[in-house]
């Protein structure tokens, strides 16, 4: 039987190859953030290119640091599609996740219990949303520094209503403290920073009330996973906070057109 492994799509121009390198670009990313007495249960993290978001993402991932390293953690992996266009949500239904520093074991098994279990989900097994996406590969090498002992169940989402992958989340995680989720997305892409800041105010305003109303103003290319984890976090009573929040202009300097970076954490009160 063949072992299937998902290679890295984005290496060398998202984040760096070399794996001393990139482990130690995301360590300094790390010594810079913040740690909170905070133990995630859920974090929003962006997806660009590392010198773009990557200090932003870090403060999200700083927190992983709260939880205990013996411990087998399985991470939720959910992302937007950006480069194939389809309905439903796409399961990573692969035994391995490469990257440049060395592979994550898949969760198949969670994967087929989640199948079998929703029939009436729009859900595939077919990879073909992974194979050149970035929102998830992107996340993978800083989990793979801050944790010890960890899988993935990667999930790529297409056109799909919110309540979906709030049910994925509910199965997957439900009260479990070893799932934690990891939603992707980025914020408002290409305007002047001044406007983007005032566009990604909603989304940060979201995540701080946990009120879904304000993301009607707020422009997220992962916003179903952001309206998911919020509607989520609601029901189960955690509180949130937002950790971290840049432009591409704070971070890479050109503020005429730039992308919003939000790291955001759900956690038990």
């Amino acid at each position: 039987m063949s072992i299937s492994v998902r290679e890295p799509a984005v290496s060398n121009a998202f984040y760096p190859g070399n794996p001393e390198e990139l482990r130690d670009l995301i360590r300094h990313y790390l010594s810079m953030a913040p740690l909170y007495d905070i133990k995630p249960e859920a974090v929003v993290s962006p997806h660009a290119g590392y010198i773009y978001s990557g200090e932003v993402a870090a403060v999200g991932y700083k927190q992983f640091l709260n939880l205990d390293r013996d411990k087998h953690y399985n991470i939720l992996l959910i992302g937007p599609s950006h480069y194939v266009p389809f309905a439903g949500i796409s399961f990573g239904y692969y035994d391995f996740w490469e990257t440049p520093l060395g592979e994550v074991r898949v969760n198949k098994k969670v994967i087929e219990d989640f199948v079998y279990r929703n029939p009436d989900i729009p859900v595939t097994l077919n990879t073909l949303p992974h194979s050149k996406e970035h929102s998830l590969e992107v996340q993978v090498p800083f989990l793979q520094v801050v944790l010890d002992n960890f899988s993935i169940i990667p999930v790529i989402y297409g056109h799909v209503d919110y309540k979906v992958l709030e049910r994925v989340i509910d199965f997957i995680k439900d009260d479990r403290d070893d799932v934690i989720v990891v939603i992707s997305s980025d914020l408002s892409h290409y305007y002047p920073d001044d406007v983007a800041k005032g566009i990604d105010r909603y989304c940060n305003l979201a995540v701080e009330l946990l009120d879904l109303s304000y993301l009607e103003e707020c422009e997220a290319c992962g916003k179903t996973g952001i309206e998911a984890i919020i509607s989520f976090a609601s029901k189960k009573g955690w509180k949130s906070k937002v950790l971290d929040y840049k432009t591409s202009g704070d971070t890479a300097g050109d503020r005429a057109s730039v992308v919003g970076y939000g790291s955001y954490i759900f956690y038990r009160g």
